[in-house]
């Protein structure tokens, strides 16, 4: 019986280099995918994704940990690999002079699952289907995304890893890969990893995150139950001076064009208003705003550098 589990990495590791040269990407992770949901995994350049990712896809070796996918050890079986899991990591690479088309067939001729039906169903499920039959030399980066996201699909995978899916896209093929990778969850029952720069587009399509920094993981949960906790709240009022004078003792604020804003918790917000009004401060707009993934990952980021956790 296949596990709950998609992915569950223990205490795992990779350094790289000698003795005083030696640099150490990834440091005792420990993390565990739940099947069925869209998990997002960010941190900045050179935070250990990428050489994460590619232990999962058992492209290097860990120095130390255990990388297990559905409950299975995948150093003692790599079947596990070609049996449930596609990927697209760091980015798709093709035969320049054969058609997209053409591409997908030797692929899956090479890897043993070749079904003309699918490839066809699959370049029109990545919108590629027009341009198939071109030589992929002259494909742009966002279409050769798009036809590696075929190639991880070939097999009908249970668990897709993608490192940076949207890279290349205009905005609208960056929205249209939003609702594919969703609909490959909720529709079609997948389990997707997702690596990724867009971090608005990953708080719109991710259940869950993992933020990691210098090779550890510094945050991990719910995406709603990450950004529930901090609220912005933009207030427009005269005076500006006065606002300050009795907040400011007790909040963080920021001038900001005709108003101030105000990084407080929600259950805040009507003190903050009553005590304004009580004070004789004309209040002529509050308007209340979740924090972004964006702002708590820059925030988390800088918290685990200034606390030393990744040292």
């Amino acid at each position: 019986m296949k596990s709950n589990i998609a992915i569950q990495l223990k205490n795992l590791s990779k350094t790289f280099g000698r003795r005083e040269e030696q640099v150490r990407a990834v440091r005792g992770v420990n993390l565990e995918v739940t099947a069925g949901q869209v998990f997002g995994f960010l941190g900045p350049n050179g935070a250990g994704k990428s050489t994460s990712i590619r232990m999962i896809m058992d492209l290097i070796r860990p120095s130390q940990g255990e990388v297990y996918i559905y409950g299975h050890l995948v150093r003692q079986n790599r079947a596990i690999l070609y049996q449930h899991v596609g990927g697209l990591v760091e980015g798709a690479a093709f035969y320049p002079f054969l058609t997209g088309r053409r591409n997908l067939e030797l692929i899956a001729r090479t890897r043993g699952f070749y079904d003309a039906k699918r490839i066809e169903m699959l370049l029109k499920q990545v919108n590629m289907i027009e341009q198939a039959d071109r030589e992929v030399k002259g494909y742009s980066t966002g279409m050769k995304q798009r036809l590696g996201l075929a190639v991880a699909l070939l097999n009908d995978p249970d668990l897709l890893i993608l490192d940076e899916p949207a890279n290349g896209l205009d905005p609208a093929g960056i929205q249209e890969m939003r609702h594919f990778i969703r609909d490959l969850v909720d529709v079609h029952g997948k389990t997707v990893f997702l690596s990724s720069h867009q971090l608005n587009e990953v708080e719109q399509i991710c259940d869950r995150v993992a933020i990691i920094n210098k090779g550890q993981i510094i945050r991990e949960g719910q995406v709603a139950d990450l950004l529930t906790g901090q609220h912005y709240l933009h207030i427009e009022a005269k005076p500006l001076e006065k606002v300050t004078a009795v907040l400011g003792d007790q909040f963080p604020i920021t001038r900001k064009n005709k108003g101030v804003t105000i990084a407080v918790a929600h259950e805040d917000i009507p003190h903050i208003v009553r005590r304004l009004v009580e004070n004789d401060v004309s209040i002529f707009q509050v308007c209340s705003q979740r924090q972004s993934l964006e702002a708590f990952f820059l925030e988390a980021i800088e918290d685990g550098t200034e606390k030393g956790t990744n040292a």
